[in-house]
Formats: structure tokens, sequence, C-alpha cells
């Protein structure tokens, strides 16, 4: 088995907790109030027991004075931490959100990042690489944006760590590369040495063995721990076995073997049980199974899934030929650990293994089951084999091309090559006019639509000005003159007509396009409901807004008020939440309401659907309406950005 095969990168919390927070503080442990969260801050890094830490952090959070934004971070820090070391990832991921959410709200990029940080390591903790790569990915472009390239290297490296698990060797290849890229040369080099690990897992998973030694050397190179060292010494030495040079591997195990006992249980199994193994592939005759046992029951203790799914590989390919029963019992004890471990090639070996040993009858579920897992991760891997196939492709048909021109070059007389060149000078000048007459005609365009868009802007917002001055301006004051004569019924009457008024002016006000334009629009979002009615938004902090041009923020604004216009005026909706997210240079915006619902008749007729549509249309974006009577309505919109 290769080590450290899926090398957990964590920073660690209290080291790094420390060191920062003596940057913030100037106290000594004398000047520190008891009542102060640093004071809950400092006694809880004291405590042994993740019980206890937990407990203390928690009261810090809960009852102490919190000096500043930063103490408040550590102990939400703390308190995640407390909760992974006792495996209540759940809690773990609660509070990881708290911190992201509250590091938002202070602007504080740096604890934001943490926040997504913690969260990938629960999920990783879980087993579920696919959310762990997600927030990782979200930590490393947080710290990325922040400057902090060691920090983006790490999570770079966390990213490769995940991808591998999910055996998208050519992602998690790219990834570590992106980590060596961003790591500083002189922070230290064992993040550097793990990221040319995984580049060399990778390519000894796709069977480029010569370039998996290399690799693993690079990252022998800069590993600064015997435990490292030896793992990549095992790594070489495993690599030599798939070689079948057995004589070569087994050199290089009896060497680790003589600083065994200098490492870690988990690692001394490894070496172990594969030292034993190789004896055996190299004389079949050696006795060797007091070893693979003794690897065995060590990885049993340490419910080391990864060590166990190796030790059951190697005991059922060491009894297939004598006892075969045997071997496939730790055949399907491979493949049940390969599952409790979410690490589908694994199973995959093992079924193989499985459907050898089994009966004709037995082997169908096998089977079954290996087909359907084999095109899953064929499914994940296509789209990547299928980009680097067109790209050599690409490649050769250039050289080709290439080749075919210098072969035609050579042959041609000096006549044929003036000729040739005036035909690419004709052809490149027909080409740049054809270029610059379809850019003038789409400029132009472009500048007419945006044109006529501004001058409905200009009315709106003009026509929103004469309804205040003027007419909302003159209800008023009949309103003031008729106070003391006018029955109730005309002035409440009047009142409901100087309202209308004053919405009609407000729903075709002018927009500011700067930085103000997010607070106004939110502004704008809240006022529009009703005291009966709760408004959710969601990641519109996460939007670059200065990325979008005038006039689809006008556009967008103008469809969100008239969506919001339908919602009072026809859904009684007690819950309305709308969602902001940006992927991929598209903007996604996501309404739902709890209300009641339209018919699909309404929608074909409604105006102010249709006014929506249209407004969307005319910036070329997308715009969906789910619905139907009695379950609310959701409506989707996607805008380039």
């Amino acid at each position: 088995m290769r080590s450290p095969r899926y090398l957990p990168i964590l920073l660690l919390i209290f080291s790094a907790a420390i060191t920062s927070c003596n940057k913030t503080s100037e106290n000594t442990p004398a000047d520190i109030k008891t009542d102060s969260g640093e004071a809950y801050f400092q006694k809880g890094l004291e405590a042994k027991e993740p019980s206890k830490m937990l407990s203390i952090f928690k009261d810090g959070l809960d009852s102490a004075k919190i000096e500043n934004d930063t103490i408040e971070f550590y102990l939400l820090d703390g308190i995640i931490h407390s909760y992974n070391r006792l495996k209540e990832y759940d809690s773990s991921m609660v509070y990881s959100e708290m911190m992201i959410q509250r590091a938002k709200t202070n602007q504080n990029t740096y604890f934001e990042a943490l926040g997504y940080y913690r969260k990938g390591n629960s999920y990783r903790f879980q087993n579920n690489s696919e959310n762990a790569f997600k927030n990782y990915y979200n930590s490393r472009e947080k710290f990325l944006s922040i400057g902090d390239s060691l920090r983006a290297g790490q999570r770079s490296l966390e990213m490769a760590n995940a991808q591998a698990r999910m055996a998208d060797n050519l992602g998690s290849q790219e990834s570590a590369t992106t980590a060596l890229k961003l790591l500083p040369k002189k922070e230290d080099s064992s993040f550097i040495s793990s990221a040319y690990n995984v580049i060399a897992i990778s390519y000894a998973n796709r069977n480029f063995q010569e370039d998996a030694i290399r690799e693993y050397k690079n990252g022998l190179r800069f590993s600064n721990s015997m435990k490292d060292s030896l793992s990549y010494l095992n790594n070489i030495a495993l690599v030599y076995v798939e070689q079948e040079n057995f004589q070569k591997a087994l050199n290089i195990f009896e060497n680790v073997m003589t600083k065994a006992d200098q490492v870690d249980e988990e690692s001394r199994a490894r070496f172990i049980d594969n030292h034993a193994y190789t004896s055996w592939l190299l004389d079949p005759e050696k006795d060797i199974l007091e070893d693979l046992e003794l690897a065995l029951q060590i990885r049993l203790q340490l419910k080391d899934l990864d060590g166990l799914t190796s030790s059951y590989n190697h005991l059922s390919n060491y009894y297939e030929k004598n006892k075969p029963a045997k071997a496939l019992d730790y055949a399907i004890k491979w493949r049940e650990t390969a599952q409790d471990n979410a690490s589908p090639n694994s199973e995959l070996n093992a079924l193989k293994r499985i459907i050898k040993l089994s009966s004709a009858e037995n082997a169908k579920q096998y089977t079954d089951r290996f087909m359907s897992l084999n095109d899953s991760l064929q499914q994940a891997n296509l789209k990547a084999k299928n980009t680097f196939a067109k790209i050599k492709f690409d490649e050769e048909q250039k050289q080709s091309e290439i080749d075919t021109l210098e072969a035609e070059t050579a042959q041609q007389k000096i006549e044929a090559k003036e000729l040739q060149d005036q035909i690419i000078i004709v052809s490149l000048g027909g080409l740049l006019l054809m270029v610059s007459s379809g850019f003038g005609f789409y400029y132009f365009r472009q500048k007419h639509k945006r044109e006529k868009l501004q001058e409905v802007y200009k009315t709106e917002a003009r026509i929103s000005k004469k309804i205040h001055d003027e007419l909302a301006n003159d209800v008023y004051n009949v309103m003031s003159g008729m106070q003391e004569i006018a029955p109730n019924n005309i002035m409440d009457k009047l009142d409901h007509i100087y309202k209308r008024t004053r919405n009609i002016s407000r729903e075709n006000s002018s927009i500011p396009m700067g930085i103000s334009y997010l607070p106004h629009l939110i502004a704008t979002l809240s006022s529009s409901v009703s005291e009966n009615t709760r408004l959710i938004l969601r990641g519109e902090d996460s939007i670059n807004w200065n990325k979008l041009s005038t006039e689809k923020k006008i556009i967008l604004y103008r469809v969100l008020q008239e969506m919001m216009i339908n919602m009072n005026k026809h859904s009684q909706a007690s819950l309305v939440a709308i969602i902001f997210s940006e992927e991929n240079d598209l903007l996604n915006i996501q309404y739902s309401d709890n209300g009641v619902g339209v018919s699909e008749e309404s929608l074909e007729s409604g105006n102010g659907i249709q006014n929506m549509e249209n407004r969307i249309f005319s910036i070329k974006g997308k715009l969906k309406f789910e619905t139907e009577p009695g379950k609310g309505v959701k409506i989707i919109i996607q805008i380039n950005i």
C-alpha cells in the first residue's frame, strides 16, 4: 500500500492560534481579565480532554466579554477543533458555518477562508470527498483574494487529496501542480513533499511507473521527517513490485524495516505488511503469514481502513491457491472495508478477486455490481480523458500541417512562393475587412440597444419625478385642505390614491449604478414585503456586481422589483427567499415563496410575467417559472456576467 496516500494536511490549530493571538494582543497572562474572551481561550488551550476544551470555549463564546472579533473567531475555532476530536462532525460543521457567516458580516476574509477549511476537514473525516473538495476550493479562493499563497497552496494540496480519493487522477495531479506553484519553497517543505507524492500516486495509478518513481524521489528530497522519508521509500519499492522487480523492491523494504521501530504503529504495520508480501512474491515458499497477521491486527486496533484493504488484499492472494474459501472470505472483507472507506477503485479490485474465487452462481450478483461500479468510474473520468485526448489530437494535427507546409515550400519555385504570399495577404486583408465590418455592425447594434434602454430608463425616472413632485404633492395638498370637512371614507380613498402614486413613483425611480447599487437593491426588496411576510436573502455579497453592465443592472433591478410586486398582489406568501450565486461567468438568481402559486393559464396571460420575460430576454438571459396552485412559485434567472 502506498503512503501517505491521502496525506491529511492539517494546520495545527493551537500553534497558529497562539501565534496570531499574540500578534493581536500585547497583554501578558497577568494582564488578562478573568472574564474576558482571551482568558477563556487561554484556559481552553491548557485543557487536555477535548470535552473539557469544548466546554471552556463554548462558555467563553456565550458568556465572556469579547474584546474584539478576532478573539471570537479563535473561540469558534477552538469549538470546531474540539468537536472534530470528539468525532461529532455535524456539530463541527454548524460552528464552521457560523464562523463563515460571521466573518462575512465582519468582512474578515481570513476567517471566512478558515471556516471553509474547517468545514472541508469535517467532510473529509466523514469520507465525503466531494463536499470536502468544494469547501477546500472555496477556502483556497478566499486565501488567494488576500494574497496568502502559502495557505492557498495548502488548500490546493487538500483539493488534490480529495480528488485522488474520488479516483480523479488527472484532476488530482493538476491541483497538486498548482499547489507547487503557490507554495513558497522556504516556508514548509513538508507540503511541497506531499504535493510531489500526490503527483507520483497519480502517475502510478495510470501505470506511468518511471514518472511515479521520479516524483517520489522529488518528494523524498523535500521530506523533513523520518516517517515521510520511509513512506516515500515504501512507495518507490511498491512501484518496483508493480514492475515485478521484486528483488530491488525487497532491498528497499529491508532498509525501511531497520528503522520501522522509529515511526508510529500505522506506518510500522504498513512496512511489515509490504515487506512480508514482497518476500512471498519473490519466494512463494517463504512463510510470511505471521507478519501478515501481525500487520492486520495492528490495523484492526487502529481502525486503519486504508491499511486494512491492503492487508485483506495480500491475505486473499496468499491463500488463493491452497485455501480458496479463506481467500474468498478475505476478499469479501476487503470489499466491505473499501465501501466503508468510500474507495470505489479499491472496491472494484476487490470485486475482481471475489468474482474470480466465487462459483458461477454466486458470482452473478458481484458481476452486476462490478459492471455498475466500473461504468460509474468511467463516466466520472470520461470528461477529463476526452479533454486530454482532444489536446493530443489537435497537437498532432497541427504538427502534420506544419510538416506538409514545409514539404510543399521546399518544392515550390520562387514565383509560386511569391504568389502564395500575395494570396495570403489578400486573404488576410479580406478576413480583416470582414471581421472589422462584423465588429462595426455588432458595436452599433449594441450601442443602439443600450441607447434605447437608457432612454426607457430616463423616461421612467422622469415620469417617477413628475408623479412624485406634482401628482403626489397635489393629492397630499387636497387631503390637507379637506381633512377637517371631508368624511372619513373620502379621506381613506384619498390616502389610498396618495399611496398608489407614491408606489408608482418608487417603482420607476432612478437607480444608483455605483457602490450603492447593491444596498439600494436590498433596501427595495426588503421594503417590498409586508409585515406578515419574511424575506430571506442569501449570496448577494458573493456577487461581483461591478462586472455587470449598466443595462443588465437596470434590467435585473426592474425584474426583481416586478417579481416582488406580483408576490404582494397575488401570492399571499409568508416566506420569500431570493438566493444569488455566481458560477462560470453566470449570475444565477433563484426566487421561491410558499404562497398559493399560479396556474399555467395565468403564467401565459399575466402582463407582469410577460414584462419580466421581455426584459430578461432583451439582455439574452434565461427565465424559468415552476409553479402549480397551492404550492408556491419558483423562478430561476440566469444572466451572463
